[in-house]
């Protein structure tokens, strides 16, 4: 078997004090929350805007919802450490279960813009936790040299989720079947808590033996400087999709049949990609990876000649499902093989995907303004392929002749 090329935490890395029953029953937990919080979210990420608007808050109004879920989501993330720390993991993650289902129970019952504002709120600050908490959760459950699989099963189930609950949303809203679209939204959401019950009750064990592993952490600026250039390119990779998955139905006939081929390419290939990161290690996968999500990006432009435009979406989502998992993996093995280090690396990752997706989404329109899809995807690839040649720059290692003594 071919030892993980990148697997620098080989020597001090266990597995979790916890018997294979249990250990299966977490992991097994820690997917059907991922399912339900993800199946969830998607609903009514989807159906909400018409519900909006329906309700007298306009588009705008339906936008403003949108952005204040993001926000809380972004602004609780960074406290989620702490969280787990004084929670545990089985708590924390049934906590934001609650948080993600109890409001989709009230929404029947409000519908001024003020009331959606406030359960917008209280849904971000729970899927703020649970995203954390998914990628983390799972990270720990596994020695390094399995994570690659485990966080490629685990995306691969978050990206199910979003190609049943997205439509879903979208045909109910359509129909204007709101009390069953929060029905199943609030039934997605409670398994959650179900999936919560397999977790154990106390925080992660520390699995790196030793004093240095008792230290207090070192401060967040000087832990996330290792990761710098792979969280660069996980902005721009999900600024990519942020500019597909909003603008390509603005700019294409044939938008939905190619981001649905993007996510089921997506799904797949977190999967495939998981098993070559463990065999050869993060790095090997990431920089094709990202050439693939270049090329797909740039056959954005090819709005009118669909069966470009197909082949494409199906070269974006091999390359972004891919880029996901490896960065994910490389972050989480920078930032260190223990509970402090994982959570970091989960808060820092999380931080990146949603920034990339709002930023694409936010400068994207401009720029399709000024010139058209002919410049917008192009240009949207060739940022993400600068971001990789700088972060293969920054991960280069020295030459004997630049050593200073």
């Amino acid at each position: 078997m071919t030892a993980p090329a990148d697997a620098s935490a080989a020597s001090t890395d266990r597995r979790p004090s916890l018997s294979p029953r249990r250990r299966r029953a977490a992991v097994g937990g820690t997917l059907l929350a991922a399912f339900g919080g993800f199946a969830s979210f998607n609903v009514l990420l989807s159906a909400m805007p018409a519900y909006a608007v329906r309700s007298g808050a306009g588009p705008s109004g339906a936008g403003s919802l949108t952005a204040v879920l993001m926000a809380a989501t972004l602004g609780v993330q960074p406290l989620t450490p702490v969280l787990f720390a004084r929670l545990g993991r089985r708590l924390s993650l049934a906590l934001s279960g609650a948080l993600l289902a109890l409001p989709c129970l009230a929404l029947p019952a409000v519908s001024t813009f003020t009331a959606l504002t406030g359960l917008a709120v209280v849904r971000g600050l729970g899927f703020g936790i649970f995203v954390v908490a998914g990628v983390t959760f799972i990270a720990e459950l596994f020695p390094s040299g399995e994570r690659g699989r485990a966080i490629g099963w685990y995306g691969a189930v978050v990206g199910v989720a979003g190609v049943l609950g997205a439509p879903a949303g979208i045909a109910l809203a359509r129909q204007e079947a709101y009390a069953l679209t929060f029905a199943l939204a609030a039934g997605a959401a409670a398994l959650v808590l179900v999936g919560s019950l397999g977790l154990p009750r106390g925080p992660a064990p520390d699995r790196t033996a030793g004093p240095r592993a008792r230290r207090a952490p070192r401060g967040t600026v000087t832990s996330l400087r290792p990761m710098a250039g792979l969280l660069v390119v996980e902005i721009a990779s999900t600024t990519a999709y942020g500019v597909v998955f909003t603008f390509l139905p603005l700019t294409a006939s044939a938008a939905p049949e190619a981001l649905f081929a993007a996510q089921a390419s997506t799904v797949l290939f977190r999967l495939v990609a998981g098993r070559f990161i463990d065999r050869h290690g993060g790095r090997r996968v990431l920089a094709p990876a990202v050439v693939t999500t270049v090329l797909g990006t740039a056959a954005g432009a090819a709005s009118h000649q669909q069966a470009l435009l197909l082949a494409g979406a199906v070269l974006f989502g091999a390359g972004f499902g891919a880029t996901q998992s490896a960065t994910l993996v490389l972050i989480m093995q920078t930032a260190g093989d223990t509970p402090a280090g994982l959570a970091l690396a989960g808060v820092a990752w999380n931080i990146a995907f949603d920034a990339g997706t709002g930023a694409g989404s936010l400068v994207g329109g401009p720029l399709l303004s000024l010139g058209g899809p002919s410049a917008l995807f192009p240009v949207t690839a060739a940022v993400l392929a600068v971001c990789l040649l700088v972060e293969r720059w920054r991960a280069r290692p020295p030459r004997p002749d630049d050593a200073r003594t």
